[in-house]
């Protein structure tokens, strides 16, 4: 992997392919490797960049107050890149959103997949959580690294409903071993406390497609339907068989759609 001294640290990126420039953004759960297969796939016609954020992976420890926009443009600017598309999964998803917010004029488009927004609060959610949520934050208390893997892939994975078939071998293999390594090596999610994007969003003019799996959590369902009525030119796109990883439990229809979008929104 290449490196870049930042402001803030160390960040650990690939660059791969030769083309517009697509930025890979992954979620807390994993590295730069849960893009693996699309960058792979769309390295044909875009160059394709993923790196690790603060925190996660190779990449450094973030300092205690950090914008993780700051760091995104950073990598840009040292690769001379002007504007780019971003990909984001959950937590990437979060910072793809608030680098668009942050420099509007350095992102093209985005795409997003079982987003986070940084500052949402959701309306009260209908129901009492299921027992499985409790089993993890027991095994998260007692830094039970197996359970823990075991029970992140049932929830994010899989899907509470879901089930072993509805998840490629590869697909669960590589998020096991990068959660597993994060637990191994780090433990503990980094926190964004005086990030706030939600007034903002409706600054956001730029094309944006937000994937949402039918196994989705309910805390994200919410912040995908609080995009779709809030957001100017926005794209639902609700996926059946995924859950809250839809690039990796379908990565060929996901890199397809991606592909997709970049080749709509280039014109």
């Amino acid at each position: 992997m290449n490196a870049l001294r930042t402001l803030e640290g160390t960040i650990h990126y690939e660059v791969t392919g030769r083309g517009p420039a697509v930025v890979f953004l992954h979620s807390a759960l994993a590295d730069h490797r849960q893009w693996r297969v699309q960058v792979e796939a769309l390295a044909q016609g875009y160059r394709c960049i993923a790196y690790d954020l603060m925190g996660y992976g190779q990449s450094d420890n973030a300092p205690e107050r950090y914008d993780p926009a700051d760091t995104l443009v950073a990598l840009l600017d040292d690769l001379g890149v002007e504007t780019a598309t971003l990909v984001g999964s959950s937590l990437g998803g979060s910072v793809a959103i608030h680098a668009a917010v942050k420099y509007p004029h350095r992102i093209r488009s985005m795409v997003v997949a079982g987003t986070g927004l940084f500052g949402f609060e959701p309306p009260n959610l209908e129901g009492p959580k299921p027992p499985i949520y409790a089993q993890y934050e027991a095994a998260l208390a007692a830094h039970d690294v197996n359970r823990l893997v075991d029970l992140a892939e049932a929830i994010w994975l899989r899907g509470i409903d879901g089930s072993d078939e509805d998840v490629p071998f590869a697909s669960r293999e590589a998020f096991r071993l990068m959660y597993r390594e994060f637990l191994n090596t780090r433990g503990e999610f980094l926190q964004y406390p005086e990030l706030n994007d939600v007034g903002l969003l409706r600054n956001l003019e730029i094309p944006i497609m937000v994937l949402l799996g039918e196994r989705e959590t309910a805390f994200c369902v919410a912040i995908a339907e609080h995009l779709e009525a809030t957001l100017s030119r926005v794209t639902l796109v609700r996926m059946t068989g995924a859950a809250h990883f839809p690039n990796l439990s379908k990565p060929h229809e996901v890199t397809d759609r991606i592909r997709r979008w970049l080749h709509e929104t280039s014109v």
